[in-house]
């Protein structure tokens, strides 16, 4: 018996659970309302588990949706035509980005670039510009910022332009 391949999520599976969640939340939270209106102090103990479930599905519903955008840009980074290092720069800086929760920016004084998602730990997708090949002939397309960092840390490495 042969095993069944699944075939990788998409982001719009994704987008998808989101928009479930959410709708679910919204459910939840009418529910919620409805048992703290009751007269009944029972009910309205039963209300706080309740807007409890809606804070986690909320909470679920942001992670989700944080989750498809960051596979997107994953899925995006597989284009040959982008740079291969599997982690983000500053196009203009180079490796100067920190992170902070989901967001990233630039440490360069005066840079100010700021990324609404966590740049450092995603595979670039800054347009390949150069290919480098290290003293043991291994090569990598990489973009400009990236291509400027391998040549400070890598010793007898070559840097080819590509033909734009």
């Amino acid at each position: 018996m042969s095993e069944r391949i699944t075939p990788e999520p998409v982001p719009a599976e994704l987008r998808a659970l989101a928009a479930e969640a959410e709708a679910l939340a919204t459910r939840t939270a009418e529910v919620a309302t409805r048992l703290q209106a009751a007269s009944d102090g029972t009910l309205q103990r039963l209300a706080r588990p309740i807007a409890k479930a809606t804070h986690d599905l909320s909470d679920y519903t942001a992670e989700v949706s944080r989750t498809a955008e960051d596979l997107a840009r994953v899925r995006v980074s597989r284009d040959p035509s982008l740079c291969d290092v599997p982690w983000g720069v500053c196009p203009a800086h180079g490796v100067t980005l920190r992170t902070s929760g989901d967001r990233a920016f630039c440490t360069a004084s005066g840079c100010g670039g700021t990324w609404d998602y966590d740049r450092l730990h995603t595979p670039c997708a800054e347009p390949a510009t150069a290919v480098v090949t290290d003293e043991d002939g291994v090569t990598a397309r990489m973009c400009a910022a990236h291509a400027r960092d391998v040549t400070e840390r890598l010793v007898h490495c070559t840097v080819t332009d590509l033909a734009v």
